[in-house]
């Protein structure tokens, strides 16, 4: 039997692997006695419908051709609306899914059966698919409500300090941005969000003689310090994973934002920005980093909240500005 088998491998954040399930989708392969023909893998969140690597492999696939993924939730984290989207266009590409977690699925990896059954196992699938894709959006949805809901909750003490900052990929970013690339070409070359090219710029002045402080357009930096309130704990008693999480969320706050523990829950950032847009994609970008590092480890953010030091105000999550 010829099955051509496309493995689709999906991670949130650069910092996770998103090669991880290699091993496992080889074994089940190996175990029924196909070939996994080529692997799609690419460091996207599945709340997003726009990822590369899947649309790269639905386009190389062929009718009648596997798509196998570890689990469904590698597939779509996505909202009903662009789950609906994505499933016509699976439908529409003739592709069949394959979850290993969902063992009426594995009969694509089989011999057809009669019309019958194939009727009655594709229903089957198809529920399981969407009930599947409705739980990993609900876990997503709920995960990001418990740490809007934790935002008000009381703050403790204590400090703490951060890993050493990686000047070899300070330099390489620097080094890209005195040739002349943008912001964005930096982004894609190196993997990195644009608060990491702020620490890179702000790094390479602190080590120069006292000059203006200019972002790398030529603009005037301007500074803001903040006051970051969070609490990460397991997401289930079967979690073990806190303290792991808090220690890299630790490290890339001290290495992009000069990041300074004063409780066990609360730490002093400074942030260079060129105008309120860069400010609010730096904080986009951080935020987005401690919850995708959380969940990582099946963490959650209970508590998450930003205060200017110098006027009280706190950051609005929603419309990204103070209030």
């Amino acid at each position: 039997m010829n099955i051509f088998v496309r493995a689709y491998l999906r991670a949130s954040t650069n910092e996770q692997d998103a090669q991880r399930a290699r091993g496992s989708l080889d074994r089940f392969a190996h175990e029924r006695g196909v070939v996994i023909c080529n692997y799609y893998a690419e460091n996207e969140s599945g709340a997003r419908l726009d990822r590369p690597e899947l649309f790269r492999l639905l386009a190389d696939s062929r009718p009648e051709d596997v798509l196998l993924v570890e689990d469904v939730d590698r597939l779509s984290r996505l909202t009903g609306i662009e789950w609906e989207k994505l499933k016509g266009i699976i439908r529409q590409r003739a592709v069949r899914v394959v979850a290993v977690n969902v063992p009426t699925t594995w009969q694509h990896l089989s011999p057809k059966p009669n019309e019958f059954d194939a009727r009655m196992l594709g229903a089957i699938n198809e529920m399981l698919l969407d009930m599947l894709a409705a739980i990993a959006r609900r876990d997503y949805d709920q995960r990001r409500e418990r740490q809007q809901q934790g935002i008000t909750k009381a703050r403790a003490a204590g400090k703490y300090r951060g890993r050493k900052i990686d000047v070899e990929r300070y330099n390489a970013i620097n080094r890209l941005l005195a040739s002349g690339s943008s912001w964005s070409v930096v982004q894609r070359t190196v993997g990195c969000s644009r608060s990491t090219i702020s620490s890179a710029v702000k790094h390479a002045s602190s080590n120069k003689t006292a000059t203006p402080s200019t972002m790398p357009d030529g603009k005037p930096g301007q500074s803001v310090a903040i006051i970051l309130w969070l609490l990460v704990e397991n997401g289930s008693k079967f979690t073990r994973g806190k303290k792991a999480v808090r220690e890299q969320i630790d490290s890339q706050l001290a290495a992009s934002f000069e990041g300074r523990k004063l409780s066990d829950t609360e730490t002093r950032l400074v942030i260079r920005y060129v105008d309120e847009a860069d400010l609010k994609e730096q904080i986009d970008d951080m935020l987005a980093d401690i919850h995708q590092t959380a969940d990582l480890r099946n963490c959650e953010v209970i508590d998450l909240t930003l205060k200017d030091e110098a006027t009280g105000r706190y950051w609005n999550d929603y419309g990204g500005g103070w209030k």
